[in-house]
């Protein structure tokens, strides 16, 4: 009887697709691993000049020459040549192609600066990281244009979209000795630490307090590295140290007299006087999870 049912229903078969779960998961996840990074270029994103009869450049500074944008050029000739977008009719600036070339160079140095400085790429919006130029910039490094001004010539997408961690590959030990000098004043990420690094912690504070402070010691002690700088800091160490600055600020006030963090703030060593904010504790945890391993110098 079963035999002649199962010859019976074998034809009996409906359209529903059963997936299994585990592949159909791991199928995915390789599918979005790309745009899951957040800081994505796309072709589309793309804007790539050439030769007024369309040719298309062969190589960046051709490209730049046309009209196309350094960050546009970079990542163009980075694809393969099936894969590259079709190069629009650029105009001819080829007298001015050495001068272009100059100023797109230094456009990269600020970018890369604002970066190691304020944890940010040169930006147009208003009260963010990256909407002012810092004086440093301006009278040392010649940045004579906004920030917006600055992202907009470099690509014709978005900076954010692309990931800052390509500073790490920036060897700053042979710039001029004034960039080295004022990026070892105050990398962002490390302006926090200041208050640490050069006052001691009031008497009478709790052992926990003490042991957070000796703890804070011993990281600025250490040379300074790309875990700590903001634009650079990984996942596992955001989830080790939490809120940075907030968490410093909190511990900073359970540290220090209101005479010592008056005095920060009239020498600059800190902005403002932190606020208390019972969100950012995990300074407590800090002690607890060991000494802080930091293999990823920046080297100035």
């Amino acid at each position: 009887m079963a035999g002649k049912l199962a010859a019976a229903t074998a034809s009996f078969t409906s359209d529903i697709i059963v997936l299994d779960l585990n592949d159909l998961g791991l199928t995915i996840a390789g599918l979005i691993q790309d745009v899951g990074q957040l800081n994505v270029v796309t072709i589309g994103d793309l804007k790539v000049y050439g030769s007024a009869d369309g040719a298309a450049p062969k190589d960046v500074r051709e490209a730049v020459m046309w009209g196309t944008k350094l960050f546009d050029a970079l990542y163009y000739f980075a694809l393969e040549s099936a894969r590259r977008p079709v190069a629009k009719a650029g105009k001819d600036g080829s007298a001015d192609i050495g001068k272009t070339v100059v100023t797109a160079k230094k456009r990269l140095l600020w970018a890369a600066l604002f970066i190691m400085l304020r944890g940010a790429y040169p930006e147009s919006k208003t009260g963010t990281l990256g909407a002012d130029v810092p004086a440093f910039l301006k009278n040392i490094c010649g940045m004579v244009e906004t920030p917006a001004a600055t992202a907009e010539a470099l690509a014709s997408f978005p900076l954010t979209n692309i990931n800052p961690g390509w500073v790490r590959a920036i060897k700053w030990d042979v710039m001029a000795p004034a960039i080295r000098q004022r990026l070892a004043l105050g990398l962002a990420g490390y302006r926090a630490l200041g208050p640490f690094r050069y006052y001691p912690c009031k008497p009478g504070v709790s052992k926990e307090v003490q042991d957070a402070y000796d703890w804070v010691k011993v990281v600025c002690s250490k040379a300074p590295d790309y875990a700590i700088l903001s634009a650079t800091r990984s996942a596992t160490m955001i989830a080790k140290l939490g809120s940075w600055n907030h968490a410093l600020g909190n511990l900073a006030l359970e540290c220090f007299t209101d005479a010592q963090l008056t005095e920060m703030v009239t020498i600059r060593l800190i902005f403002a006087k932190p606020t208390a904010d019972p969100r950012y504790a995990s300074w407590r945890s800090w002690v607890a999870g060991g000494e802080l391993v930091l293999n990823d110098p920046i080297g100035l």
